[in-house]
């Protein structure tokens, strides 16, 4: 009867060492989610896109990469670019907190869920993906999406 307590045990130490690692890296991985929490906040809004909002979060040079394809490069264009999302859907909504995510080192893994609305039909996707973390920042995210629909 007592055998059946070690493969418990090993979980639950398993699980400490996961969740302590986690909080030491809490402080860079926070930023990907305080992105998406702040972007939540502005993208269905009039409010204007600016590069200083998205240099709080993201490096000179960073890169989004969505299925293969890099969609934009460099702070000074993620205005642009996601003002062509907002112009695009009647609503978008990045669902936090994610689905999963666990960082190593630079590189964030996430498994995230957005919710749109585009030309009345409601859609969710799923999405795939990393980020590396440069200085505290967003230097490259790239993500492989699919939906049912």
């Amino acid at each position: 009867m007592k055998f059946i307590y070690y493969p418990v045990f090993l979980l639950l130490l398993a699980f400490s060492a996961h969740s302590f690692a986690n909080s030491a890296e809490n402080s860079s991985s926070d930023v990907l989610e305080q992105m998406f929490g702040w972007w939540n906040g502005i993208i269905n809004t009039d409010k204007e896109l600016k590069v200083e909002d998205f240099s709080r979060y993201f490096s000179e040079d960073a890169a989004i990469v969505l299925n293969g394809n890099e969609g934009v490069k460099g702070v000074a264009n993620l205005p642009e670019y996601f003002e062509v999302i907002r112009d695009n859907t009647e609503y978008v909504e990045i669902v936090l907190p994610f689905k999963q995510k666990f960082q190593s080192g630079d590189k964030i893994f996430t498994y995230h869920t957005i919710r749109s609305t585009r030309k009345g039909i409601k859609q969710v996707s799923h999405n795939m993906g990393y980020a590396l973390i440069k200085d505290g920042k967003i230097a490259y995210i790239s993500l492989a999406r699919f939906s049912k629909d």
